[in-house]
């Protein structure tokens, strides 16, 4: 299922639809790569806008003062730039506009979500223990990055 919104040719920017999954928007983690003014030009004729360039999308976000104040409380700063590299939950409420009850895209102020992390199949398992012993990785970064049974971490730590 698409949201009828793709096949709108001026999508320059952001929407509540580019969050749609199998027909219900989905909450993403998204990195704030950069936070700009530029000139929107849309149905009120040009406007000064400041824009949010998410990593995970090649379209800017409008953000509007509800979504900063959320920055701001998430971040613990006024700061904008202390928001950069930063990742935050965008996610999809219903607001009231001149239009009637409409889809908007929000920042959340709750905290990330944890990360499961992946459990490792025995044949990795050989070869990520082959590359801490040939120094192409670490054991710390093993244990970072994969679930591992009590037995597969002592092999990797020795205890």
């Amino acid at each position: 299922m698409s949201h009828w919104r793709n096949l709108m040719k001026d999508n320059k920017y952001l929407g509540s639809w580019d969050l749609e999954v199998d027909g219900k928007y989905e909450p993403r983690v998204v990195t704030i790569e950069k936070i700009y003014q530029d000139v929107m030009v849309g149905e009120m004729g040009k406007e000064d806008k400041v824009f949010v360039k998410l990593a995970e999308f090649p379209k800017s976000m409008v953000a509007n003062r509800t979504n900063f104040k959320r920055l701001e409380t998430f971040f613990g700063s006024f700061d904008f730039n202390d928001y950069i590299g930063k990742q935050i939950v965008l996610g999809v409420e219903k607001v009231k506009s001149p239009q009637g009850m409409t889809d908007a895209l929000r920042f959340s102020t709750r905290p990330l979500p944890k990360k499961e992390k992946p459990t490792i199949t025995p044949e990795r398992f050989a070869k990520a223990l082959q590359a801490i012993a040939d120094g192409k990785t670490t054991a710390d970064k093993l244990i970072a990055d994969f679930s591992l049974t009590p037995e597969q971490h002592a092999e990797v730590t020795g205890k």
